[in-house]
């Protein structure tokens, strides 16, 4: 599911509201995400999971095509972990 799918849900679900506004406020909301993870803040979102930021120490990264090893700064990434909610539907649907 990418961004113009959950907007054509949400105009869907709320055939009065335009869906150009649901657009900007889907925007929006994700703008409001990721601008909070880059502050280095961490972000719950209760039965879904959690989003946050990771330090990966520096090192040596290896090409697997040619093998070629590349030296590689520290950096950071962004962890997600499910939340309870989440894994008990994900794992009603894998049995």
């Amino acid at each position: 599911m990418n961004r113009s799918c959950i907007v054509a849900k949400l105009s869907e679900l709320y055939p009065k509201v335009n869906r150009s506004e649901i657009d900007s406020l889907v925007k929006g909301l994700f703008n409001v995400l990721v601008n909070h993870i880059a502050e280095g803040n961490r972000i719950e979102i209760r039965g879904f999971g959690c989003f946050s930021l990771k330090e990966r120490n520096a090192g040596v990264i290896r090409n697997p095509r040619d093998g070629v090893t590349i030296p590689c700064g520290g950096r950071h990434v962004v962890y997600f972990r499910a939340g309870k909610e989440l894994k008990d539907r994900v794992n009603i649907f894998s049995k």
